[in-house]
C-alpha cells in the first residue's frame, strides 16, 4: 500500500495521494485524468475528487497502479471500484485494470465472443479478475502483443486452459512453453488476425479483431502530446526502420475504427479514415528518424 510519510511533494492536500514509489507508467492519468498529472518523472494528485463520480475514477486508478503508489486517507470502500472490473469499452471489447509491475503497468483488455474469449496481454492474476473472466465464459486464447507484456499470462493460461500467442521472435525463458508460437506475418484465429509488426521489439504484432478493433501493444497508440496516432521513438528497442515499415503496412486493415494499446491512450477513428491516419503516422515518423 502507498505510504502517507512518503508522499511527493506536488500533491494538492487531501484525501488521495501519490507516493515517492511511483514508476509513471501512466495507468492512474487513463483512469482519472481530472485527478492526476504528471511532471515528467512521476505522478501526483493535482485535484482533490469534487463528486462521487471522480472519486470512483480515482479508486478505479488507485486499483489498477501497478505498484500501489496511490494511497488514500481514512475510509477507502473500493468495492464499487472492484466490480468495476472488467470495464467496457465498446462492443465485445473491455480494458482490465489491475495493470501489471511486470508490463510496466501496461493496460491489458478481454474481448468477449462466441467463438471464444480473448485475454489481450496480461493484468495482475487476482482473484478479482478470475472470477470475473470466469462468469463471462473463460478465456480461449491469450494474445501477448510482445516480450514486455508476458506478465502472469502463464498463470492465466493454467487456470482457463488458454492458449498463448507470441510471434517466435519474441519467445523468452519466461513463455518458452507458449501454445501458439508464430512464424507468418499474418495468421488467422477465429476472428482475429494476428499481423507480426517488427520494430518496438522484433517480434511485436499487432490484433486486429472484426476488423474493427486494433490492439498494438507498445507498437502504435493516439500520443496525447502529439495530439495524433504513432508510436514511440524513444521506446523503439529494435528499429525504428522496421517499425516504420509496419506501421505502413497496417493502413491494409482499412476499416479499424479503435485503436488500443498497452502504453499510450487509446484512440477512436472515423471509420474509412485509418488509411489516411497511418498515411499521416509514417510521415512523422520519417521526420524524427
Amino acid at each position: 500500500m502507498a505510504n502517507s510519510n512518503n508522499k511527493v511533494e506536488e500533491n494538492i492536500t487531501g484525501k488521495f495521494f501519490v507516493d515517492k514509489t511511483c514508476i509513471n507508467c501512466d495507468a492512474c492519468r487513463k483512469f482519472a485524468p481530472s485527478i492526476f498529472t504528471d511532471q515528467g518523472d512521476y505522478s501526483f494528485v493535482f485535484k482533490q475528487p469534487e463528486n462521487d463520480e471522480e472519486t470512483f475514477f480515482a479508486k478505479q486508478a488507485l486499483l489498477s497502479c501497478p505498484v500501489n503508489s496511490i494511497g488514500i486517507e481514512g475510509e477507502k470502500n473500493l468495492k464499487a471500484a472492484r466490480d468495476s472490473f472488467p470495464k467496457h469499452i465498446d462492443g465485445p471489447v473491455y480494458i482490465n485494470g489491475f495493470n501489471n509491475e511486470k508490463t510496466f503497468g501496461a493496460d491489458s483488455y478481454f474481448i468477449k465472443s462466441d467463438k471464444g474469449n480473448w485475454l489481450i496481454d496480461s493484468p495482475r492474476f487476482i482473484q478479482d479478475l478470475v472470477k470475473k473472466f470466469e462468469a463471462m465464459g473463460g478465456i480461449k486464447y491469450i494474445w501477448i502483443s510482445h516480450k514486455d507484456d508476458i506478465g502472469d499470462s502463464e498463470k492465466y493460461a493454467k487456470h482457463f486452459g488458454a492458449k498463448r500467442i507470441i510471434n517466435q521472435y519474441d519467445v523468452t525463458d519466461k513463455i518458452k512453453d507458449a501454445e501458439l508460437v508464430l512464424t507468418e506475418e499474418e495468421t488467422t484465429f477465429d476472428d482475429g488476425i494476428v499481423f507480426h509488426t517488427p520494430g518496438h521489439t522484433k517480434g511485436s504484432q499487432v490484433l486486429v479483431f472484426a476488423d474493427k478493433y486494433l490492439f498494438t501493444g507498445d507498437h502504435y497508440a493516439w500520443m496525447k502530446k502529439l495530439k495524433m496516432f504513432s508510436s514511440f521513438h524513444k521506446y523503439c528497442w529494435y528499429s525504428w526502420e522496421k517499425q516504420i515499415t509496419s506501421v505502413d503496412k497496417m493502413k491494409k486493415f482499412k476499416d479499424i475504427e479503435w485503436v488500443l494499446p498497452g502504453h499510450g491512450r487509446i484512440g477512436q477513428i472515423k471509420k474509412g479514415e485509418f488509411q489516411h491516419t497511418i498515411e499521416k503516422s509514417v510521415l512523422w515518423m520519417f521526420e524524427v528518424n
